[in-house]
């Protein structure tokens, strides 16, 4: 007997009632699986009378097995005369032991309506790249290329002083350097505020001790709003030496003249820009057609992109696992997740319009199609042999067939969006996506 509602978040409550003959066709598989695994005296291994099994071991133990074999095939055939889709597992709860009664929440495949997805409009906002632009993008390159020249003069800010550091708060060493390089920033928070400040004017070979109050806010609590004594000696004064700009900076990043290289820098920003504002405008996109339309999904499947989030943020900072990760941020774990949630959100979102959108303008993907992209990868592939083995595994197939289904919607949608936009245009280069979306690195 089943019972089942719809409620919030795109869940079921299901309720489970066995009937009295499936109850004792449970008891009788439990007393034949547990009888063969018991010893009762006088009798060998499987062939003690049930009523003995249960003076024996308790008949609540068959009691228990009977209900743990229940709930499977009932649960499927509930979800079969009802016509549910679940998700993802259900969280079940034994509501009652006689008759067995099952309670359980069943997450729901999401629900996506387009609503009028084709009268969304979206106009192009793209950056015009300017002398000015191109100018700071090759001070960032000379930047990049700098070298470090001793000085024998007082530290400024800018330059990089050789430090030996030794910082205690009452009477416990937090740091403990000697030649470290230093970066002098005003108004610099590392290693605490104000210390850039107070080396400034220092020369090599010169000592000095002063204090420093370390931030209320500081990471580690049972330091933060003490005095810091820093006892720091300068071994060397150094400051930034750019490369001249002109040919023989051109030449170092292989170009024969420096006009070759800023016209190639032009070009890379207004590359830039136009992905910069294809991604904008997809995500304007999205964000209409989820504001014209819904999308319901259940909250575990927040929880598990969040799951995912997690592991990416560890990754990027270079720790191995979630738990290192959590140990150096010094915040709670919940914390952590609930700052993700937004974004977790919008990825999901974000996820089922392209998919629910591939589908309603018919975007497939053939065979040939993943073989020519292959072929492309490989073409791009130093060692073509072991490319080609792990590209023919059905898995990675798939996965190059869904990236191919998502920058071909990609491009659909900014084709739907932009049709009154002289500049909207079908893209070709999908290399950019939506914001929060998986680049199509494939």
């Amino acid at each position: 007997m089943y019972k089942w509602e719809k409620i919030d978040n795109n869940k079921v409550n299901l309720e489970v009632e066995v009937p009295k003959e499936e109850v004792n066709k449970a008891l009788d598989q439990a007393y034949r699986k547990i009888v063969k695994k018991v010893d009762v005296p006088g009798f060998r291994k499987g062939k003690a009378p049930r009523q003995l099994v249960e003076q024996h071991i308790g008949k609540e133990t068959i009691v228990d097995e009977a209900i743990e074999q229940l709930f499977p095939d009932m649960y499927e055939k509930a979800l079969t005369e009802h016509d549910i889709h679940p998700l993802l597992m259900p969280h079940v709860h034994l509501e009652q032991r006689n008759p067995p009664v099952f309670l359980a929440i069943v997450p729901l495949e999401p629900e996506v309506d387009l609503g009028d997805y084709r009268a969304v409009r979206v106009t192009r906002e793209e950056e015009t790249v300017t002398d000015e632009h191109v100018t700071s993008a090759i001070d960032r390159i000379r930047e990049s290329q700098a070298s470090l020249v001793p000085v024998e003069r007082p530290l400024q800010f800018g330059d990089f002083a050789v430090l030996d550091v030794h910082a205690t708060i009452e009477d416990q060493t937090i740091l403990e350097h000697e030649g470290v390089s230093y970066e002098l920033v005003e108004g610099g928070q590392m290693p605490v505020p104000g210390f850039a400040e107070a080396i400034v004017g220092m020369s090599g070979g010169e000592s000095k001790s002063f204090t420093l109050k370390m931030p209320e806010e500081f990471r580690v609590p049972e330091l933060a709003g003490k005095e810091c004594l820093c006892n720091v000696t300068v071994q060397q004064a150094r400051q930034k030496e750019l490369p001249e700009v002109g040919d023989e900076m051109a030449k170092a990043f292989g170009f024969d003249s420096f006009d070759l290289l800023k016209e190639r820098v032009g070009s890379d920003l207004e590359s830039r820009a136009r992905e910069q504002a294809r991604t904008k405008l997809i995500q304007s996109a999205l964000e209409g057609i989820a504001a014209g339309g819904t999308v319901e999904f259940p909250p575990a499947l927040e929880d598990r992109e969040i799951d995912d989030l997690l592991s990416e943020e560890a990754r990027r900072y270079g720790y191995r696992n979630v738990e290192d990760y959590l140990k150096m941020s010094q915040r709670p774990l919940e914390q952590i997740r609930e700052d993700l949630r937004p974004l977790a959100h919008t990825r999901i979102v974000n996820g089922l319009i392209l998919s629910r959108l591939a589908t309603a303008e018919g975007i497939e993907i053939t065979d040939a199609d993943v073989d020519n992209r292959i072929e492309e990868l490989l073409g791009q592939s130093q060692d073509q042999e072991r490319m080609r083995e792990m590209l023919a595994e059905p898995q990675v197939r798939e996965s190059v067939a869904q990236r191919l289904r998502t920058s071909r919607t990609l491009d659909r949608l900014v084709s739907i969006v932009t049709e009154h936009d002289p500049h909207g245009e079908e893209d070709t280069d999908s290399g950019s996506t939506a914001a929060d979306e998986p680049e199509d690195d494939d």
